[in-house]
């Protein structure tokens, strides 16, 4: 029988965690409308969260709740999280994966690992919130990955669109020094950040917002272009 990648036991714990006679459940009258008045197991509850048709206001809230009892009791609390969050990594990964088969192992175990170092320091009121903590965590799995290949003397590269020239680094570097001088705003940040590099398509990114998809295609348009012009203005 072969070996189960990190993923598959998390997919694996995350199942068994979730199934009776005492499943790990959040109370849907804790995080309100349109959920059920009922415990509603994490396995149920990641269904709910994907489903289009589930109001951002309504995933944000049952998101600070499972981020909270994540960082309060973590154990079970975490697998939990990351078996909620499993579709968004998978998907920000696929990319790399892809391009890197033989280091899907290593790439799955490093995005766990951060996973549990980013809840230390994770503000779980922040605005969109599981976008955030998967493009943080896969950005720290990214990272780690580039530095054990330049260990091993193997060149990186990353299958990336908007990857600026040196000196600039990794790009959500970039992003996150273009926000800081106010070149992009934080959401802006974070939809260049999640369909460009993370891995997500526009409808997706808007499906799971609620926004229309032609305002945000637009919205990325005119963000990149400031960082385009703020990055050549940099480098002259």
């Amino acid at each position: 029988m072969a070996q189960q990648s990190p993923f598959e036991a998390l997919e694996e714990s995350f199942r068994l965690l979730c199934i009776a006679p005492s499943p790990l459940a959040i109370d849907g009258r804790e995080i309100g409308p349109p959920f059920p008045s009922r415990p509603i197991p994490l396995t149920e509850l990641s269904g709910m969260l994907l489903h289009p048709s589930t109001p951002h206001a309504a995933r944000a809230r049952a998101m600070r709740r499972l981020v909270d009892r994540a960082m309060e009791r973590g154990g079970g609390w975490t697998v939990g999280l990351a078996g909620v969050l499993l579709p968004g990594f998978r998907a920000a990964l696929a990319p790399l994966m892809r391009e890197w088969p033989g280091e899907t192992a290593d790439l799955e175990a490093e995005t766990l690992a951060a996973l549990v170092e980013t809840l230390t320091v994770c503000d779980p009121k922040a605005e969109l919130l599981a976008a955030k903590l998967i493009w943080r965590v896969t950005s720290r799995a990214k990272r780690r990955l580039e530095r054990e290949l330049a260990a091993r003397g193997r060149p990186v590269s990353w299958p990336t669109s908007t990857e600026p020239h040196r000196p600039w680094g990794h790009p959500d570097f970039v992003l996150a020094a273009a926000q800081r001088a106010d070149v992009l705003s934080a959401d802006d940040a974070e939809l260049i950040g999640e369909t460009r590099l993370g891995g997500m398509s526009v409808h997706a990114y808007a499906q799971a917002r609620g926004a229309p998809e032609g305002t945000l295609r637009m919205r990325r348009m005119r963000a990149e272009r400031r960082l385009v012009s703020w990055v050549r203005r940099r480098n002259v």
